[in-house]
């Protein structure tokens, strides 16, 4: 399918909520850059992504891998550390995730947030929320996700986090990540009582896989890579 249909979808979604994403500290940016998570960026994290690229043009493989981050963060960080062209692939998040013992492959990866918009706030490096996330701005963040599982019908989500993990949680699909609760609950525990991969029948029997923010190389290492690339490349 085409990116713009997304984007599309995301206008439909969206519009006339702007109260609802301030209220939650969150403006409603979105299609401002072609590197980065959707839907900031494209979400198709490849070298064939340019200034001159046009959502119209790119086509999204479905049947494939989706990674579900958090969001895209502040207004400080999109204004002080992103270009024109996007996100920096040395971003220590992309720069993980695109490691070849990962063995992504960019052509049927699709890289979105669970949460749209971006903070207000004008901390380029704020990584704590600071503001209360509202029901009704989760409620529209939750019914896009479910439309983007529908549109792109990926196999396989890879979550990013605890932020993500607890998202799906508090979700209308609740009962499906029921492994994964408490909110408290580590992921580290959850690796260990191997409950990360979760077989989710009422979100159409697709495979979410927990795994720690790769943001940083201590908490997702040399062993989470190959463990996901294991699971991926079945």
């Amino acid at each position: 399918m085409k990116i713009n249909q997304l984007f599309e979808e995301l206008e439909k979604m969206t519009k006339g909520k702007d109260s609802v994403f301030a209220e939650s500290g969150m403006v409603n940016w979105h299609d401002k850059m072609k590197f980065g998570f959707f839907p900031l960026g494209f979400g198709m994290l490849t070298d064939d992504i340019t200034l001159d690229s046009k959502a119209a043009d790119i086509e999204i493989a479905e049947g494939g891998v989706m990674v579900l981050g958090n969001d895209f963060g502040t207004v400080g960080y999109v204004k002080d550390k992103c270009s024109d062209i996007g996100e920096k692939k040395t971003n220590k998040t992309i720069k993980n995730l695109l490691d070849e013992r990962v063995g992504l492959n960019r052509n049927n990866t699709f890289f979105t947030n669970f949460y749209l918009g971006v903070r207000t706030h004008p901390d380029a490096t704020m990584i704590k929320r600071v503001e209360k996330l509202y029901d009704n701005y989760k409620e529209v963040c939750y019914n896009f996700f479910l439309k983007q599982l529908n549109l792109l019908n990926p196999k396989t989500i890879i979550c990013l986090g605890h932020d993500v993990k607890n998202a799906l949680i508090e979700s209308k699909q609740s009962n499906s990540f029921i492994n994964w609760a408490p909110k408290s609950t580590s992921i580290k525990r959850i690796h260990i009582d191997n409950k990360h991969i979760i077989e989710s029948g009422e979100v159409a029997g697709r495979k979410f896989v927990l795994i720690p923010h790769p943001c940083d190389i201590r908490n997702f290492n040399d062993y989470h890579m190959k463990k996901l690339s294991g699971i991926i490349n079945k």
